[in-house]
């Protein structure tokens, strides 16, 4: 494949004939809390803006929307200037939740978390309140389980494995898992490095025999999202528009069964570790789902 594949520069020698560009956050603009935005990244944002494109972000963080904005406002990149809008994956629960119109029907109106409150992520009790579900702590009193930020000790991890009898002690409840971030890895701390995601969690949860439903790219229920945000500003045929996303099987995968064209960077991100760990030609000739373009940055 690798002889017949160019790797572009950037989103803007691709972009030009789509008049709406949606952008996964972690790996393609963003580095992860402790880094902040890539470099480059904010200035091909606000080219994209000033040419004309309407610019979306959908993200798999279980944060609520209103709080990533912030966050970015924080480091300098702002709605209207960088991008129209943004939607997570957290809010897109939250109004499924508050809905009722969850792709299963819960036993109770009840939920405990796969993994004890993450310190630095407590984006779960923002999701529920005010919703009919509450959270309990034992199994027995649960309709589903929710996975939150994996951790131990307050600490992200590299390896899923080491959360394998954790995975095997919540299968005993079989209960339905509800897993809002189907990333198995993102990039966290400085320098930023791969670390274990809910989807990892929910991948081991599925192999030992367990139920798991999914919201987040790849799944269809988030491009709905998306396309719904895009129709405010009479974006309505998903072939206009372009994904970035540094992720095969979340990003790529998710823009191919939602009838988008996908760019996918090889430069920062998921996409990037790979590279460095199996070649150019190897990691590419790996891929399962195939992006429209390779590009190096955003």
């Amino acid at each position: 494949m690798l002889a017949t594949t160019s790797i572009h520069e950037n989103v803007s020698s691709v972009s030009e004939k789509y008049p709406a560009v949606l952008l996964d956050a972690y790996g393609v603009f963003w580095g992860g809390n402790e880094h902040g935005p890539i470099a480059g990244a904010k200035e091909a944002m606000q080219q994209l803006v000033k040419s004309g494109k309407i610019v979306g972000i959908l993200s798999n963080a279980t944060q609520l929307a209103a709080k990533e904005m912030a966050k970015l406002a924080l480091n300098g990149i702002h709605q209207g200037s960088h991008y129209h809008f943004l939607i997570t994956s957290g809010e897109i629960v939250k109004d499924l939740v508050q809905k009722q119109t969850l792709e299963f029907k819960p036993s109770k109106k009840s939920f405990c978390l796969f993994g004890e409150f993450h310190p630095a992520f407590g984006h779960h009790t923002e999701i529920f309140e005010g919703t009919v579900y509450t959270e309990v702590t034992e199994h027995k009193d649960a309709g589903f389980i929710y996975i939150s930020v994996p951790h131990k000790n307050g600490i992200s991890q590299s390896d899923p494995e080491i959360f394998k009898d954790e995975v095997a002690r919540a299968l005993e409840s079989n209960l339905p898992m509800l897993c809002a971030n189907p990333d198995r890895f993102a990039h966290a701390g400085k320098p930023p490095r791969p670390v274990v995601t809910q989807g990892s969690i929910a991948k081991l949860y599925e192999e030992m025999g367990g139920k798991v439903y999914y919201i987040g790219k790849p799944y269809t229920t988030a491009y709905q999202y998306a396309m719904r945000a895009f129709a405010q500003y009479n974006i309505l045929d998903p072939q206009s528009i372009l994904m970035v996303g540094d992720t095969p099987e979340t990003d790529i995968r998710g823009a191919l069964n939602a009838g988008m064209d996908s760019a996918l960077i090889t430069q920062t991100g998921n996409m990037a570790d790979r590279i460095a760990n199996h070649g150019v030609k190897n990691a590419i000739d790996a891929l399962n789902d195939i992006p429209t373009y390779f590009i190096k940055t955003l």
